[in-house]
């Protein structure tokens, strides 16, 4: 994993030009008739919508009315609309830090978008119903934007200030998003008296990344007074002046190509080219104050969790519900019980809002009352559980994998989004998540599943891999020829990962009867006559499913030839990775195994003419396994057949190995059984 995050985590090369020769002249509000008029944008003819110009302004300064330094971001953004599905680019959102009194402000909103009509340019305004702010949780709220009239064709102009309090958060810029950028430019400014940890983050290569310096002042008024007489001194006002050397950058990408989801990969935040700042450290000593370091250890993090009140002390003060504890466990022996039991009483009684986070929005005592609560609340009321039931529990920070990776270089709270509960059982670590009524105790949700989450105790903190159990699918069919058809009887018995996909499937579909009229109706090839599933409420067992059923494949119309694939089920009809190259590494979320045996019963007066061959492809280093063993015995042929992906994480250097992996895979499950009338 340290490799594949090293892999990703780039610093993109210098070139050497002028970006006033290379920065496109584009206005607020002055647009060309060659945007107005584009009807696609030729590097990639299939963009819905395309950013033409994205210009981010960041600076550090003084504001003498405050006396303290802040930050402002401005930012202008032209985009055109070149498809139906391009016009939700007239819809911006931006998050604004916003608790307690602590609050980052946007400003100067404006927005204008234009059309053609009947060969004139058509000009709508941005107004004020326009805008409007949504709450996101306790800390955050969102300030959203919709242009008016925007529609195929329209090039929309955008452009904001924010202004925040809180150095830390010095924003990211994204040079790459779901759309082409034909042009995007962020210039930093700030004093020397801080320093920013910069890293740059994706594969689209910068062509500007440029440093320097610049001198400034504070300039400021103070007021002297005299004293002698009796009425008092005399003020005197003077207008005085501290110099400093202010750090300059200049980050530059043209030609940005729309970043693209591919098949089994985490969220693509974490390949998009961007470069992301922290705050390391500020040092006033020059002008009489003191220095800070910033830059964070899992350690200090750690010590500031469990300062927090809506961390460290909610989990200090769970004395309310020893009780509770002690009449869920009563009975029950073994600590591995006691924890199902605590586990199950949370699933079945509260209900996650949805909300990811890992701090609580509420007592952990309301919780308990309200039945309901975000992702900490639930996760950390079992950690307060268990704890109290004796067993040894520490909560596990992480991000989860539509939030992007944890960077290694920089350890930092904000790239974290959740936590769940690492229990040790026999010094055995046991990985919970109770948010979900589908998932059982020592499983973790595909979603957290995201390369490494840092254990936090009150002693020490580091970062540990979340291990997950195999998604285990085993299948056994059972084949014969009877009144003219392939009849026959399947048994599927799914765990781990396919058994959580399953029990889900048949929510959707409203229970077990409506699951298999939906299976029944989709299905061309298999005409399904009965159906039985077990355990499917039982989550500490495996899922089981029976179908009996006749192959309409017309395999047996023909009485002297009869063609037989002996794939029924769980066959790859398709090779998942088509694209010749991936710059991404492809991710599983945890190793899956398919174990398939089929049994069938040769046809009086028929002979085998014909049998797959036997196969054992291995990929790589014995990271996946292809095992195909077909054979007669006496009146019956018979198919074992194991398929394994033994690791979750394959890196864009093995992408070729492994496409043509599955390639043999989905050859070798197409050939056919072939019988001849004697």
């Amino acid at each position: 994993m340290k490799k594949y995050l090293n892999l990703i985590f780039i610093y993109f090369a210098c070139f050497g030009f002028s970006l006033a020769q290379e920065t496109p002249k584009i206005k607020f509000g002055k647009i060309s008739d060659e945007e107005l008029n584009m009807k696609v944008y030729t590097p990639d003819t299939s963009a819905a919508a395309v950013i033409l110009y994205d210009d981010g302004n960041s600076a550090v300064t003084y504001d003498v009315s405050l006396g303290k330094f802040t930050l402002s971001f401005e930012r202008f953004l032209r985009i055109k609309i070149l498809k139906e599905s391009g016009k939700e680019w007239g819809n911006h959102n931006i998050s604004l830090y916003s608790y307690n009194q602590t609050k980052e402000e946007i400003r100067g909103i404006d927005g204008i978008t234009y059309n053609l009509g009947n060969g004139k340019v058509v000009k709508s305004d941005l107004k004020k119903d326009g805008i409007f702010k949504e709450r996101e949780n306790k800390y955050w709220e969102s300030v959203k934007i919709s242009l008016p009239a925007v529609k195929v064709g329209s090039v929309i102009d955008l452009k904001y200030t924010v202004f925040s309090p809180l150095l830390w958060n010095l924003q990211p810029w994204n040079f790459q998003y779901s759309i082409p950028v034909k042009w995007s430019h962020l210039f930093l400014k700030y004093p020397e008296y801080f320093k920013y940890n910069h890293s740059s983050l994706g594969y689209h290569r910068l062509c500007l990344n440029k440093q320097g310096t610049k001198n400034e002042s504070i300039n400021y008024t103070v007021t002297y007074e005299s004293s002698g007489s009796i009425r008092g001194g005399q003020r005197e006002k003077v207008n005085e002046s501290i110099s400093y050397i202010a750090q300059t950058f200049d980050y530059a990408a043209k030609e940005v190509p729309a970043i693209k989801e591919e098949p089994y990969c985490t969220t693509v935040e974490n390949f998009t080219t961007k470069v992301k700042f922290e705050l390391g450290s500020t040092d006033f000593i020059k002008i009489g104050g003191t220095f800070k370091s910033y830059t964070n250890t899992w350690e200090s993090i750690s010590k500031e969790l469990f300062d927090d009140e809506d961390f460290g002390g909610q989990i200090n003060g769970g004395n309310f519900i020893e009780d509770d504890v002690k009449t869920i466990t009563k009975g029950i022996s073994g600590d591995m019980n006691k924890l199902i039991a605590l586990y199950s009483y949370i699933q079945k009684n509260l209900k996650w809002d949805k909300y990811k986070g890992y701090s609580t929005s509420k007592s952990l005592k309301k919780t308990f009352a309200d039945k309901t609560g975000n992702s900490a609340d639930l996760n950390l009321l079992l950690l307060v559980m268990l704890q109290k039931s004796g067993i040894s529990a520490d909560p596990v920070i992480l991000s989860t994998r539509d939030h992007g990776m944890l960077m290694p270089l920089h350890p930092s709270l904000s790239d974290c989004n959740y936590v769940i509960v690492r229990a040790t059982i026999d010094n055995n670590p046991v990985f919970l998540d109770v948010t979900d009524p589908r998932v059982p105790a020592g499983q973790l949700p595909v979603r957290c599943m995201n390369g490494k989450g840092v254990l936090i105790t009150k002693s020490t903190a580091g970062e540990i891999d979340l291990v997950n159990t195999p998604s285990v699918t085993a299948s056994t069919v059972m084949l014969e020829l009877k009144d003219g058809k392939i009849q026959g009887a399947v048994v599927s018995r799914l765990g781990g990962a396919d058994a959580y996909t399953f029990r889900n499937e048949i929510k959707d579909a409203g229970g077990n009867k409506e699951y298999f009229e939906k299976l029944k109706n989709k299905s061309k090839e298999i005409e399904y006559t009965d159906y039985v599933y077990n355990n499917v409420d039982s989550l500490y067992k495996p899922v089981e499913k029976r179908y009996n059923f006749i192959l309409n494949d017309g395999s047996a119309d023909d009485s002297s030839i009869i063609y037989l694939n002996p794939m029924v089920f769980d066959k790859w009809l398709q090779n998942p990775f088509t694209s010749p190259t991936r710059i991404y590494p492809v991710d599983f979320g945890v190793p899956f195994i398919e174990n398939y045996k089929m049994n069938f019963t040769i046809p009086e007066g028929y002979k085998v003419e014909e049998l797959p061959k036997n196969k054992n492809i291995i990929l790589g280093d014995k990271d996946g396994r292809f095992i195909y063993s077909i054979a007669q015995t006496d009146n019956r042929i018979v198919l074992n057949l194991r398929f394994s992906i033994d690791k979750p994480l394959f890196l864009p250097l093995e992408y070729q190995k492994l496409k043509d992996f599955f390639d043999r895979i989905i050859t070798a499950e197409s050939e056919q059984i072939v019988l001849k009338k004697i």
